[in-house]
């Protein structure tokens, strides 16, 4: 592996492809697909440019990209081409050919479903299109005040499926992402940000054996930590709703709510609901996406880290200053490979201030 990286096809390796390929980027994003790109460096051969690579990574066909980390293989990503780019120069030596991807959430955006959910809770709605993935295990957690009854309204889903998902998901402050095992079992993932545990890895700033060089942190104060909400329950003309707040975890000592002082930030909500317990889902939601009011970013490196990072971790961040030490979430990582070795960009938030 020259890259310190393994690229399969339908979980098999390829050695071709992991012996030329020159360049990996992968890109962790939350509410997003994760993506790849590969680059390889091509030459004319009986009169053809990389002929065997240009069938290896044809349109729809399913790449994984392991990374070596500490002898043990990590699957980054695994999902179908979407692009190919080719470069030719006269002569052939200096071609290369760039290969862009997606993970499996690719093939849930296909085409638009038309599905009648008579009764159920989001969270059952989305275990349904997860497992019925092949080779797909949901990862879900309840969503109990979601819920659709024939009585009042089924749930009637006209889009594709991952944007329904995501659309459940958001609706709740629930995030769907996929990830996938050592051997490319993917497990679709519908819950919100966990922020209990230890952190995965630990980010040094500021002192002798720091492994970033620069921190970026953003804080926005205006973000609102209370809804106001009120709305009608047509089948009892009574009124449901009202004030919210988010008691969550903070991953800090002074939160969101406390930086508002006495006249919190607040958000108007009139969401179509049936029922006092779909309007505090849909406040709870709107508030756990205002919390993370901090955003951070910075970089390291497989060498310097000893280690890879991944979305959905929480990081510990130290040397930062009172302020800014502490646990971190981690919502982006963009992991580039290649001669020189593994850089990862980081993209951090935080829902407090204070270590």
């Amino acid at each position: 592996m020259g890259l310190d990286v393994l690229i399969c096809i339908d979980d098999i390796p390829n050695e071709s492809l992991t012996q030329n390929v020159s360049s990996v980027e992968v890109y962790e994003k939350m509410d997003q697909n994760t993506t790849y790109k590969l680059n390889f460096s091509v030459d004319v051969c009986d009169g053809d440019i990389a002929q065997t690579i240009e069938v290896d990574t044809a349109p729809d066909i399913i790449l994984s990209v392991m990374a070596n980390v500490n002898d043990d293989l990590v699957c980054l990503v695994k999902g179908p081409v979407t692009q190919q780019q080719s470069q030719l120069k006269h002569g052939g030596s200096g071609s290369s050919l760039i290969i862009e991807g997606e993970d499996t959430g690719h093939t849930l955006d296909h085409t638009p479903n038309y599905q009648i959910t008579d009764s159920g809770t989001d969270a059952e709605i989305a275990t349904t299109i997860i497992s019925g993935r092949n080779q797909m295990t949901a990862d879900v957690e309840s969503t109990a005040d979601s819920a659709h009854s024939e009585e009042n309204h089924s749930h009637v889903q006209r889009e594709s499926d991952l944007s329904l998902l995501r659309n459940l998901a958001r609706r709740n402050g629930f995030h769907f992402w996929i990830t996938y095992s050592g051997v490319g079992i993917a497990t679709g993932h519908f819950r919100p940000r966990s922020v209990e545990g230890e952190p995965a890895n630990t980010l040094i700033v500021n002192n002798e054996n720091n492994n970033i060089d620069l921190l970026r942190v953003n804080a926005d104060s205006t973000r609102p930590s209370r809804t106001e909400g009120r709305q009608l329950n047509l089948r009892t003309k009574t009124v449901i709703g009202g004030q919210s707040v988010l008691e969550d975890t903070i991953l800090g000592t002074t939160g969101l709510s406390e930086l508002n002082g006495a006249e919190p930030q607040t958000i108007q909500l009139a969401p179509a609901v049936d029922d006092a317990g779909a309007m505090e889902a849909r406040s709870r939601g709107a508030l756990r996406d205002a919390q993370w009011f901090i955003k951070a970013t910075c970089q390291t490196s497989l060498h310097r880290l000893c280690n890879i990072v991944r979305f959905h971790t929480i990081v510990e961040m130290q040397g930062a200053g009172s302020r800014h030490s502490g646990k971190y979430y981690v919502t982006g990582v963009k992991h580039k490979i290649d001669a020189v070795g593994h850089v990862m960009d980081l993209e951090l938030e935080r829902n407090a201030w204070g270590n």
